[in-house]
Parts: structure tokens; sequence; C-alpha cells
């Protein structure tokens, strides 16, 4: 079944700078968007995709916002607006903005190799041989320019160290396996650049990243529901989990989580971890359209920003942490089956959440862009 939710502005964060964000929120039902109703009414019958949403965002409004299907197939629970998903590796923009937040403070450079942060890529070799390499940059790592091996980590094998360790651990053997390329001259997916970033992040400001991302980003623009580390209330809203923890008490599910966690290991990829909602990504977009600004406050220097949207040597069409589709848009998908974008020339903002996976969920989310991006 197909929703329309009607919605009031949403309340303003306790943080007056993120009392911004949504000045005004209200969804219409458009009916200037018969083709992504029909794009929706065709996921809804694919019993491969359970349950999803497609928002479209103007001016600031919401004019186009549809739930369907429900969590997952084993859950009775419709697919709403409280949805909780993992965004996957929309979570390489959000690092990335991240960074910028640093940069702009003075803390860090773009333009930095990481070496001058982590000791171990002063000497990198290329695999396999004994040649040396120069350490890659921090933009080199966030362009997977880096010359690290291509792969995420849902591809590593089980008794893999990147499994087992921490930011730190994780850094250093990823400094001793050595380069695949020299930096800057192959573009290679990969999680692993955003690994090392992470640990500079750490360096530099003597915080867990996770605790750098919810004070330096995520707390200023409001993003409440978006974590690395979901707790009870986020979980029972997840599609993965939710049947799950239906019936159950909080304490049953917090136990779980623990349980969860200590299987994972403490790394915390920030190439591809985060959970979050429609409200959330479109306060992050909306901070992108709004060039850094949160009310009456520019967290990061226009200038800064735009960096992030400039495509990288050695890519066809990647700047920092988002993909660039041309004419303004820019974004990034994930392969959990979602997708946010931004126009920067006229703030429209496409928001599509599935958990169906990236090939299940591609015709809706490429159909979705050519409609709300022509």
């Amino acid at each position: 079944m197909i929703e329309t939710k009607i919605k009031s502005p949403l309340p303003c964060p306790i943080l007056a700078l993120a009392c911004f964000v949504f000045a005004s929120v209200t969804a219409v039902a458009d009916p200037s968007f018969p083709k992504l109703e029909a794009l929706i009414a065709t996921a809804d019958a694919n019993l491969k995709i359970p349950g999803g949403s497609l928002r479209v965002i103007e001016d600031r409004e919401i004019v186009f916002d549809r739930y369907f299907g429900t969590l997952s197939e084993d859950s009775e629970t419709p697919w709403d607006e409280q949805t909780v998903v993992a965004i996957a590796s929309i979570s390489k923009s959000v690092t990335a903005t991240l960074v910028a937040v640093l940069v702009g403070e003075g803390n860090l450079s773009f333009d930095d190799p990481i070496s001058n942060y982590l000791p171990g890529y002063a000497a990198l070799k290329l695999q396999n041989s004994d040649q040396s390499v120069r350490s890659p940059t921090i933009a080199e790592c966030l362009s997977h320019t880096s010359g690290f091996p291509g792969g995420t980590m849902g591809k590593l094998p089980k008794n893999s160290p990147v499994k087992r360790g921490d930011q730190t651990e994780v850094a250093r053997h990823l400094a001793t396996q050595g380069l695949a390329a020299r930096p800057g001259s192959k573009y290679a997916y990969t999680f692993r650049g955003y690994a090392a970033v992470s640990r500079v992040i750490e360096v530099v400001t003597d915080q867990p990243i996770a605790t750098v991302m919810r004070e330096k980003l995520l707390a200023p623009l409001g993003m409440n529901e978006t974590s690395f580390a979901p707790g009870v209330s986020l979980i029972r809203r997840h599609p993965r989990f939710a049947a799950r923890a239906e019936g159950r008490s909080d304490g049953y599910v917090a136990a779980q989580i623990e349980r969860l966690r200590a299987q994972v290991g403490p790394f915390v990829n920030t190439a591809g971890a985060l959970v979050s909602t429609p409200d959330d990504l479109q306060r992050f977009l909306q901070f992108h359209a709004d060039k850094g600004r949160v009310g009456n406050q520019q967290i990061v220097p226009a200038s800064v920003l735009a960096k992030l949207y400039r495509k990288q040597p050695a890519t066809k069409n990647y700047g920092l942490g988002f993909n660039l589709r041309g004419g303004g848009v820019v974004g990034h998908g994930g392969a959990t089956g979602t997708s946010a974008r931004v126009d920067l020339k006229t703030g429209r903002i496409l928001i599509v959440f599935t958990q169906a996976g990236g090939p299940n969920a591609r015709p809706l989310i490429s159909g979705a862009s050519k409609i709300a991006f022509p």
C-alpha cells in the first residue's frame, strides 16, 4: 500500500543552530509527479522490495513524500517517515563533509598527506614490490584515488584484521599492506581511504571518530537520528531488526545490540556504516544547498564546501565524497538501495530509501533521479 504523509513543519531541535534547516516542510500530494507515482507503484508491486520511501523537496518544502510496503518480508510494520535505514555509502558524503568542517576550522587541509598525522604512511610501498610511493593526501583518500586497493567492507574475509581492530589498528594494518597504485594515478572505489582519514580525524581532535561526527556535524545540523551505533529506539524502526525486536523488552533489545557490536568489532566504517532517516538527510542536503549555513551561522565556509563538488583527477565524475551528476547535481547512493542528491543550483532534493539492495532498487532510484533532475 502506498501512503501519502501530510506533514506539519518539523519541530526545531533544541540547538538554535538547527532550528533553521526546516523553516517549513509541509508535504502535499502534488499532481505534477505522476511519473514518480508510477515508479512507486511498480516498486510496491516488486516482491524484492518489501518497502521504501521517496521524497522530493523544493524551496525547503516537501512537495512529494511517499511510503510503501513494510519494514521487511518478516514484518507487518508499515514503512513510514520514522523508518531508520542503513544509508551505506551515503556515509561517505557525510564523512567528507565532516572533513570540510575541520578544514574550515583550520585543523586540516585537503592537500595534507595523511603521513603528516599517521607516521606509518611515510614509508609506503607498492604491493608486491620494493618500490616506494608517497603518502596519499586526504583529498585522494576521499576521492578513491589514494592508491589503496578497491573493495568494500563486505568483501573482506571473516578473519580480516579490519574486522577485529579499532581505528588505530585498522589504519596501521592498511599501511603495512601497501598500495595497489601510486596515489593520484587511478580511481579504485574503496572504504580504505576513509578508514585512514577517520584515524587522522581522531589524531587531530583527540576524540573518537563517532564523537567528532556527533559534535562537529550531526548535532549542529539537528541530525539526531543519524548514528554509527543506533540504540534501542532506532533499532526498533530499522528494517533489518524490527521483526526480531517486535514484542521484546528494551532490555532484551539492548543486550542483543551489544552482542552484535561485539561480533562486528570496534572499527567504525565511516565509508558506509551510518543509519539515518529522510528528515535527517533532508537536513544534511539542505545544508549543502545553503552553502554551509545553518540559520545565521556559517558552519563551513562556502569556498571550503565547494571543494567537495570539484571533479578530482583520475576520476570520471567523483569529487570528495560526492558523485557529480552534472548540472550542479551532487550526492551519493548506497548499496542497501538508497540515494540522496541535491541540485546545488535550484535547491531541489531527492531522497530514496529502500533496504532491498542496489540492483533491486536501481529502477526506482535511477527513474526518480531522471524525473527529479531532468
